[in-house]
């Protein structure tokens, strides 16, 4: 199978457990910003140094190993704030079990997780206090059976008062405030308790289930350890180059391990986070907290150059940044760098100080990755799972192979599962060994058997194939493989990365579907700019839907003639709708193929009869 096992590139400290992690990092740093953040987009920010915060994860740390709670299991649901953090590590740093929560999770799905889990005690942020009174209330009346003893709010201020539902129950002492507990475990401290620094952690055992995305009852419950996710931080330091007082962008949600894992290795190196206000001011935060790196999904960056390039159109400099980038690149190549001089202005939008941003999660089409490392940055793909505490691999400085998530990082080994000799291009299931592989899943053997074989090789369900340079290549998902009549098999995500090219298509979602002669046709849905598409045509205004479709019909056709004749997408339909994603913007293929097939059978069409049009607006036949 030709492993190829990672090597390190920067020395980093290693450390057992997260309790010794970050008590190292706040003692380290301490009088470093590791906060930066606002409780609403219209309030003055915050800061919290390392300092505080280690002390505030010292005191919610010791009343939880005073309380009936202790090494018990701990849920945290919300937005990102500081006290996820806080009560996240406290839970981890007391020896309890962790159980991070989507924040989008509807009440009945969230209730389900909650029993499955057994959690005693949940965290949770101002904007979940609605559904954790609705909770409180059906456990009180025997509606549902939930171990939840203790709901704790983030930060209590934050409810307005205005409504039953934004009121603190006074009279009910289930619910408290974060800071009422951070206050009973320093009053313990300041007492002579010493129950924290004397936890012991194994650093071997399960100590965090994390939920994967779908739907509750089927979704698999990922079992981490100290030892997996330290493992995990001690890689990406040995090969990423983040320093002492950078600040590190933060907006993925923090229950997502890559978010997470990530976090643990910023703060490990003295960074500061900055905790994004929300989508709609990620410009104004990045112009504001100069960030001067980031760890995000491509949708974001995605929509940060079409803002970019929006500005660029209407600064009238087009044709100066279309010559100035190959000249920049020749440049380079004779050692000599210019580019964030000459792109400056750009730059700055982004705070200015930005110099790498790694993007995993999914692909991302070449052009952004070429655009932004024209202008300067430091731009890398990398690729990991839950079940790998996340990161497998990524691209860096030393090799930054376009097209490829990189190599596998130090400790962490990659290979290919092939029937036959090994060679380059050779595709087949990506596997991988290490440290940071998962223990199993939660109360799933059957499943923990099916990922994890006899030799330790954790099945990752990616297929892929690994370059002369040792850079891992991925081509699509085994689940989402279209095997079609003749037996030929076509991936997705190379389909849709081809598609995604057309100028006026912002995503692209594609399918195998069966047809009327039982024959499966590859077909694909095709999210649409309609301004950008006008734009491409010349005209002053919007185009219709008939303009819209002899343009993509064109654009098809010839997207169709780059691919070999049995990957060619058949029929396609063009939508302005969001299509079904997971929290962190990846598309639910499953969901997003049930509501595409449900809508055809509703209208009683199919896909040959709506080829070319408008999703959004079929009628029924």
């Amino acid at each position: 199978m030709n492993p190829v096992k990672g090597t390190p590139i920067f020395t980093a400290e290693r450390t057992k457990d997260l309790h010794e992690l970050m008590m190292n990092t706040c003692t380290k740093f301490a009088e470093a910003d590791a906060f930066i953040f606002r409780r609403s987009p219209k309030l003055s920010e915050v800061h919290r140094t390392f300092f505080e915060f280690g002390e505030d994860i010292r005191n919610l740390a010791t009343y939880l190993l005073n309380s009936d709670y202790s090494m018990g299991r701990m849920a945290v649901v919300g937005e990102n704030a500081y006290e996820w953090f806080v009560s996240y590590n406290a839970i981890l740093s007391s020896g309890a079990v962790g159980v991070p929560l989507d924040r989008a999770l509807p009440e009945d799905e969230l209730i389900q997780l909650l029993v499955r889990s057994r959690s005693r005690i949940i965290f949770y942020h101002a904007k979940h206090h609605k559904m954790m009174l609705s909770i409180a209330r059906k456990i009180k009346s025997g509606e549902i059976d939930v171990a939840l003893e203790k709901f704790v709010i983030f930060y209590k201020p934050s409810l307005t008062g205005k409504t039953p539902d934004d009121t603190w129950p006074e009279d009910d002492d289930s619910f408290v405030d974060i800071y009422d507990l951070i206050a009973e475990g320093k009053a313990l401290r300041e007492k002579g308790d010493t129950k924290f620094d004397e936890v012991e952690i194994d650093p071997e055992e399960a100590k965090i289930i994390l939920f994967t995305s779908g739907t509750t009852s089927m979704s698999k419950g990922v079992l981490l350890s100290h030892k997996n996710i330290c493992s995990n931080v001690y890689a990406i330091a040995q090969t990423l180059d983040v320093r002492k007082g950078d600040r590190a962008f933060s907006i993925l949600p923090l229950h997502h391990t890559f978010e997470n894992t990530c976090d643990f290795f910023i703060l490990s190196c003295g960074a500061c986070i900055c905790m994004c206000d929300g989508l709609r001011y990620i410009v104004k935060n990045m112009e504001e907290w100069k960030p001067s790196v980031c760890i995000s999904v491509p949708l974001l960056f995605e929509n940060i150059y079409s803002k970019i390039e929006d500005g660029i159109k209407a600064s009238g400099k087009e044709k100066i940044i279309a010559v100035a980038r190959p000249v920049t690149r020749f440049l380079r190549k004779i050692g000599i760098d210019v580019r964030r001089n000459v792109f400056k202005e750009i730059l700055d939008k982004l705070g200015g100080n930005f110099r790498m941003i790694v993007i995993g999660g999914a692909g991302i089409d070449k052009r952004y990755i070429d655009a932004f490392t024209d202008f300067g940055l430091q731009f890398f793909m990398g690729y990991g799972l839950t079940e790998t505490a996340p990161v497998i691999s990524v691209n860096t400085e030393v090799c930054d192979v376009h097209g490829s998530v990189g190599r596998p990082m130090a400790g962490i080994t990659a290979t290919i599962d092939v029937e036959g000799k090994s060679s380059p291009k050779n595709v087949g299931e990506i596997l991988t060994k290490s440290d940071c592989v998962m223990l199993g899943y939660y109360e799933n053997e059957e499943a923990t058997a099916e990922a994890i074989d006899a030799d330790g090789w954790f099945h990752t369900g990616d297929m892929g194939y690994i370059d002369k340079t040792g850079s891992i290549h991925i081509t699509g998902r085994v689940k989402s493989m279209i095997v079609l009549t003749n037996g030929k098999k076509a991936f997705p995500e190379e389909i849709e990365a081809v598609l995604g090219e057309i100028k006026g298509v912002s995503e692209v979602f594609v399918w195998g579907n069966r047809n009327e002669r039982e024959a499966i046709d590859i077909c694909a849905k095709l999210l649409i700019d309609r301004k950008a598409i006008g734009a491409e045509l010349g005209l002053a205004t919007e185009p219709d839907d008939s303009q819209v479709e002899a343009y993509l019909n064109d654009k098809v056709h010839d997207a169709n003639h780059t691919m070999p004749a049995y990957k060619i997408v058949r029929n396609y339909v063009f939508s302005e709708e969001e299509m079904i994603k997971t929290t962190t913007l990846k598309i639910k293929r499953p969901k997003e193929q049930e509501h595409i097939e449900s809508r055809l059978a509703e209208c009683s069409r199919t896909m040959v009869e709506m080829n070319g049009k408008n999703f959004d607006k079929m009628i029924k036949a």
